[in-house]
């Protein structure tokens, strides 16, 4: 879903000169093309102070998290949709600097913070829609108790996120801002948050699943119970 709304914002873009500015707003707009100019592009990450920034977005993004994940008892509707803001947006911001000539600048220095937390807002809608999958699909219980063991599972998924989120506002607040770095070790960042989140969401999960078959069979039986 956020990949299909991704190429979605980046075509629109691509389609509509007035789009970019519908989604990222004038001001922003014009204050990069101010950087740009001043052969600065991602200055953006610059203006704010190291600390400011670090608790600003692990606050905002700890709020989109949680309100993703309650989203999902409007049926998964409202996490779809809170997933298709962010997804658009990030491809019409890419597709912006891809026009100026600059999408390798933009993705060095933005998904040096932005593979933690762009996977970890996806893991919470993810959490949003298991809860909207509870309403609808209830399978052999009865609807409450669906719903509650939705909130449940999402719920641990969600708490989860935040230590991945505090990760990814402190690379913002402290490291995308050195936008000098040498290629290397922006690429260096990225790779290790990306094995980070394949590590923690995919494989280790795997590893539990392989050692201890039962485990989820019996959670089952035991809440059937």
């Amino acid at each position: 879903i956020f990949i299909l709304f991704t190429a979605v914002g980046s075509f629109s873009a691509a389609s509509d000169g007035t789009f970019v500015r519908a989604i990222l707003g004038d001001a922003y707009v014009n204050m990069t093309l101010e950087n740009i100019q001043n052969k600065d592009p991602m200055a953006v990450y610059k203006e704010m102070e190291e600390i400011d920034m670090f608790l600003g977005i692990t606050i905002n993004n700890i709020r989109v998290a949680l309100i993703a994940f309650v989203f999902g008892i409007f049926l998964g509707v409202g996490t779809i949709f809170l997933l298709m803001q962010n997804a658009v947006m990030l491809g019409s911001f890419q597709y912006f600097f891809y026009e100026k000539g600059l999408l390798w600048e933009s993705v060095r220095t933005i998904w040096v913070h932005g593979t933690i937390e762009i996977s970890v807002i996806i893991i919470a809608a993810s959490a949003g829609l298991v809860v909207g999958k509870s309403i609808l699909f209830p399978e052999t219980y009865p609807k409450i108790t669906s719903l509650i063991r939705g909130l449940q599972a999402g719920l641990h998924s969600v708490v989860s996120t935040i230590a991945f989120f505090i990760i990814a506002a402190f690379l913002a607040g402290f490291v995308t801002r050195h936008t000098e770095m040498p290629d290397w070790l922006a690429i260096l960042i990225i790779s290790i948050s990306l094995l980070g989140i394949f590590f923690y969401y995919v494989f280790y999960p795997i590893y539990l699943n392989q050692i201890n078959p039962n485990d989820q069979q019996n959670h089952q039986l035991s809440a059937t119970t």
